[in-house]
């Protein structure tokens, strides 16, 4: 992969000098050119290519805290970090780029101690450096990104590392390192009413994490949960995958439809479809429905059944949702149902499921008979200041039903409180902060303390300062 990158960034540049070239023995007046024309016309040398390229990146600071329920252990930790990215200026239409981060541990609670009740790490914290080694705090650092791209009006075209966006894989860069990919991506644009994705990806560095792997060994680096027997999961390590083939379809072919339909095939593991539409049913009211399909592919990823991470099984769940959303203001209500035939299962490792009823803190993956109900309000206000309120009524198979519950889940009442604010003086361009409030009860059950840790009966503040640049 990173050879092919290393070839294409060669010709590139052997192009650039024979651009060059080829401008200094042309004279009179050329005919409009192209926007692909127009950038090579500026490439006038090697140098040029790079030097007429762009850097972006962002500085972040993340203070977390999570206060649990009684006698459990309360956790803080305080994340400060980096990513700088660049990319050449564009030469017929392809561009190479590549971008690293780094996160320090500037100060924390001790996430590599247990809690002496729950025998668990702290969770959240631990997920703002390197869940792999909870005693690692500076050698945080990560490729993120190394890739070759190619941009025209008809076809854009992506290979090496990066970032990718769907609704089951996607970057989630909410904390200190985002999920990302390796393999290759084409789109193509489908004359202004929608676009064409099919990708294939072999390696994935998910979040919280800080080295690349393969597709079947990123499997279970997330926590594994439960089998369906009660048992610790043993597929992690196991699990044998080449890659997940991605193809998607994004429509909106008038301001009252959008549309999206998505299938991952995860070799020798499982396939995955699913679909959404939302319509405009009335002025400034709009409805929604989703729904999902997975069933397994081979041997769901190992020969021997204790070792398996998608069993043989045909999954479904559906979602809905409806919304008022006048001036600046969204409010909806949105529902999820996950069938009775199994679990909801994809790999936490390459993303989080983007659903109508989807929260922050809230997966339902590993779940099935299950139900979650959502009330979302959205609103921009005045002064560059956005806020959101969510507020969350599960219904989940109880911790010990293992055939439905993977992870020890229960049913709960959440809430969600997310404030944005962006500075609007010139001086403070770029800056913006972010408060993040999650809290869950579970006040109708006999709960042991030890369950409780990071599951339910907890408050969680995030407060997060970025400048982007």
């Amino acid at each position: 992969m990173f050879k092919t990158i290393a070839l294409f960034t060669a010709l590139l540049v052997t192009t650039g000098w024979g651009t060059a070239a080829a401008q200094e023995h042309t004279s009179g007046h050329a005919a409009h050119p192209s926007s692909t024309e127009s950038d090579t016309v500026q490439i006038r040398s090697a140098k040029d290519l790079f030097s007429k390229g762009e850097v972006e990146g962002h500085v972040r600071n993340y203070f977390m805290a999570t206060f649990n329920h009684g006698s459990l252990s309360d956790n803080y930790a305080n994340a400060i970090g980096a990513e700088i990215g660049y990319q050449t200026a564009s030469l017929h239409g392809f561009r190479f780029g590549f971008a690293g981060l780094f996160t320090y541990n500037l100060f924390s609670s001790n996430l590599g101690e247990r809690d002496f009740i729950a025998e668990k790490h702290p969770k959240l914290e631990l997920e703002l450096f390197d869940i792999e080694d909870p005693h690692n705090k500076a050698d945080l650092d990560r490729l993120d990104e190394l890739y070759l791209a190619y941009n025209s009006a008809r076809l854009r075209a992506k290979v090496g590392r990066f970032s990718f966006t769907s609704p089951l894989m996607n970057p989630q860069d909410t904390r200190m390192k985002p999920y990302s990919f390796q393999g290759i991506k084409v789109q193509v644009p489908l004359q202004d009413i929608g676009l064409f994705t099919t990708a294939w990806f072999d390696h994935f560095s998910p979040r919280s994490t800080v080295e690349w792997f393969k597709a079947g060994e990123t499997i279970g680096i997330f926590s594994p949960g439960l089998d369906e027997w009660g048992n610790p999961s043993a597929y992690p390590h196991h699990t044998q995958t080449k890659g997940v083939a991605v193809t998607g379809l994004q429509l909106n072919p008038n301001k009252g439809l959008q549309a999206e339909a998505w299938n991952y095939w995860i070799e020798n593991v499982s396939n995955n479809s699913y679909g959404k539409a939302v319509v405009e049913v009335a002025p400034q009211v709009k409805a929604g429905m989703e729904g999902l399909y997975q069933f397994q592919i081979g041997n769901g990823g190992n020969s021997e059944n204790a070792l398996v991470y998608f069993p043989n099984q045909q999954q479904w769940l559906v979602g809905g949702m409806l919304a008022y959303e006048p001036q600046n203001l969204h409010l909806s209500l949105n529902y999820l149902h996950i069938s009775g035939n199994g679990r909801f299962l994809f790999p936490r490792e390459w993303g989080r499921e983007q659903f109508f009823a989807t929260i922050s803190r809230g997966r339902m993956e590993g779940l099935g008979q299950s139900d979650l109900l959502v009330a979302k309000a959205r609103k921009k206000w005045a002064g560059n200041f956005s806020s959101e309120l969510a507020l969350a009524k599960s219904w989940l198979p109880a911790p010990d039903d293992y055939r439905y519950n993977k992870y020890d889940a229960m049913s709960y009442w959440g809430w969600v409180a997310d404030l944005n604010y962006t500075p609007a003086k010139p001086v403070l361009d770029g800056l913006s902060f972010r408060l993040l409030y999650i809290g869950r009860t579970s006040p109708d059950m006999d709960i042991p303390l030890k369950d409780m840790y990071y599951n339910t009966n907890f408050n969680n503040i995030n407060f997060i300062t970025q400048l982007t640049f």
